[in-house]
């Protein structure tokens, strides 16, 4: 049984490669071959080389328009020729020419978000993102929804469109052991150039609507008590800047530090350096429907995660979870005291639950279920 994933972009800036080059070792142990299509890039390349195995036939495109793009990735298909094709995000430029193949596999597309949902998404953009939305289940034979939110929105409009019986696997993100057991080659510096400090972590876009500023206002808080906290912010944003500027006006700069893009390689060392991380979500369609790739990241680290009641967050930690208003900044920042005084330890998540490996079981499982005349016959499954 064979499977070709098709992604989008460069992954240093589009992220929804992650589920092809995450699951692609687990399902190659399961019995699966595997083909991931992704676009010719430097990152692209060192990522897939550090977490796909070198039996994942791996085929690269050049960046080019969207109607190029589309007509490659529709030859390299009909060259794969796979059972089946998952779409990592489904757009103008990430889809082939359905009437230009030479067989039939079965089509399967990701959602992780909903574009429609965005606020920045306005006017005719956003009637566009919701054509493309609902083009998508006319399109698939099947739909991976990263969230609650969007497998009930996906299973609604399939009825509206007369799909009732559509397919759709509840399939959130997950963590990568390759990330994880990576050589921690920059674990002692970091410890070293904050010793005895309390370390936080934000990994992400640099933008308000991600709680950029809840998270700097919490720190200008807990900075007028204490300085043995540090903020550390792993990632670039358009907002940045003004962010810069928060911090100097307030006299921030030795406890918040703006690192940029952060090689993977690196995230382990400061992953297990952390005392915390801090995942700000807010109560919007946005956010609901999203699902935070970086949350199941922190799990293996087994470290307090900083997160709101909403969406996946809530489903992964439950009671058990440290939650704060994204509204309310000091809400963030008692929980930051509560650590800083030794008060708070990782909750209890099973790790396992939220691995490639599982999800590569779940998908297998759900393709035999659903798709009997592509079955890939698998022990225990």
């Amino acid at each position: 049984m064979k499977i070709c994933f098709i992604t989008l972009g460069d992954i240093k800036f589009i992220a929804t490669m992650k589920r092809a080059i995450g699951m692609a070792n687990p399902l190659l142990s399961l019995g699966w071959e595997v083909a991931i299509i992704a676009q010719d890039s430097e990152e692209n390349r060192k990522r897939i080389a550090m977490e796909c195995s070198d039996a994942v036939k791996v085929f690269y495109y050049p960046e080019g328009t969207a109607a190029e793009e589309v007509q490659t990735k529709t030859a390299l298909v009909n060259e794969i020729a796979p059972d089946y094709i998952l779409f990592c995000s489904f757009s103008f430029r990430n889809r082939i020419l359905k009437n230009k193949l030479k067989h039939k596999p079965k089509i399967l597309i990701e959602h992780s978000e909903l574009p429609s949902g965005i606020p920045d998404n306005r006017g005719l953009r956003k009637y566009a993102m919701l054509a493309l939305e609902y083009w998508s289940v006319c399109y698939a034979d099947g739909l991976l929804c990263a969230s609650r939110y969007l497998c009930k929105t996906y299973a609604k409009r399939a009825a509206q469109l007369f799909r009732r019986q559509l397919p759709v696997l509840y399939s959130p993100y997950a963590f990568n052991n390759e990330v994880v057991e990576s050589p921690r080659t920059r674990y002692q510096e970091i410890k070293d150039a904050y010793a005895s400090k309390k370390l936080l972590i934000y990994m992400g876009t640099l933008t308000r609507n991600y709680g950029l500023f809840t998270m700097l206002e919490a720190m200008d808080m807990i900075s007028k008590e204490r300085s043995d906290v540090h903020l550390l912010l792993l990632g670039r944003g358009r907002h940045q800047e003004e962010a810069k500027a928060f911090v100097n006006e307030k006299g921030l700069t030795n406890q918040v530090q703006f690192l940029g893009y952060t090689p993977e390689e690196d995230l382990s060392s400061y992953f297990s350096a952390a005392d915390a991380f801090i995942s700000p979500l807010n109560d919007t369609v946005q956010d609901w429907a999203r699902c935070p790739s970086k949350i199941y990241m922190y799990i293996p680290f087994e470290k307090p995660v900083f997160t709101c009641r909403i969406g996946e967050p809530a489903e992964i930690f439950g009671k058990e979870g440290y939650y704060f208003d994204n509204r309310h900044p000091a809400s963030l920042a008692a929980l930051i005291n509560q650590l800083a005084s030794g008060g708070l330890k990782a909750p209890g998540v099973d790790r396992l639950a939220h691995s490639w490996e599982k999800r590569a079981v779940d998908f297998t499982g759900w393709i035999n279920s659903n798709y009997t005349d592509k079955v890939l016959s698998i022990a225990n499954l």
